[in-house]
C-alpha cells in the first residue's frame, strides 16, 4: 500500500511538472535541435488585446481626419464604411434588400436606438478607404469611415 501512494504521488508530481514545462508559452525552434541547443522565440500571445489609442489618419494632402468611432460589444471590432443613419426606426425592408444586391458584407447596428447601416469589416483605415468608389457604384450612396470598437 506504501508503494502505491508514493508511486501515485511520484508519478503525480512527474505530470505536474511536465504539465509547467509544456504550458510556458514559449515556442521552441525545432530546427536548431541538432545543434543541442534550443532557441527561443518570442512568447505566443495568449489574445488579450489592449484598448486602442487614438488613432490619427491624414489624407494625401497631409491634413488630419477624424474617424467616428462607435462602441459596440455585438458587431465584429474594424472600420466599416457608413451607407446611412437612421434615427429611431430600423432601415425599411427595400433598404436592407438594396445592401444584400450589392454582394457586400453589411451589418446595421443599434446604438442606442439609432440605427447604423454598415458595410464591412476591413482591417485597416485605408483598406475600407479604397472600397468606397465600389460603394458608390453598387449602392449609388456616399459613405464614409468610422472605427468600430468594444466598449
Amino acid at each position: 500500500m506504501k508503494n502505491n501512494v508514493k508511486y501515485l504521488s511520484t508519478t503525480l508530481l512527474l505530470t505536474g511538472l511536465l504539465f509547467l514545462g509544456c504550458e510556458t508559452g514559449v515556442e521552441v525552434n525545432k530546427s536548431t535541435t541538432n545543434n543541442k541547443k534550443l532557441k527561443q522565440q518570442e512568447p505566443v500571445l495568449s489574445g488579450i488585446v489592449d484598448k486602442p489609442t487614438n488613432q490619427v489618419v491624414t489624407n494625401s494632402s497631409g491634413q488630419k481626419l477624424s474617424i467616428q468611432k462607435l462602441y459596440s460589444s455585438s458587431a465584429q471590432p474594424g472600420y466599416y464604411l457608413q451607407v446611412g443613419f437612421f434615427q429611431k426606426y430600423k432601415p425599411n425592408s427595400t433598404f436592407e434588400k438594396q445592401l444584400q444586391n450589392t454582394g457586400l458584407k453589411f451589418t446595421i447596428l443599434n446604438k442606442n436606438g439609432d440605427f447604423h447601416a454598415l458595410i464591412g469589416a476591413y482591417k485597416s483605415y485605408n483598406e475600407a478607404r479604397a472600397e468606397i468608389p465600389t460603394v458608390k457604384s453598387r449602392l449609388n450612396k456616399k459613405s464614409f469611415v468610422v472605427h468600430v470598437l468594444r466598449p
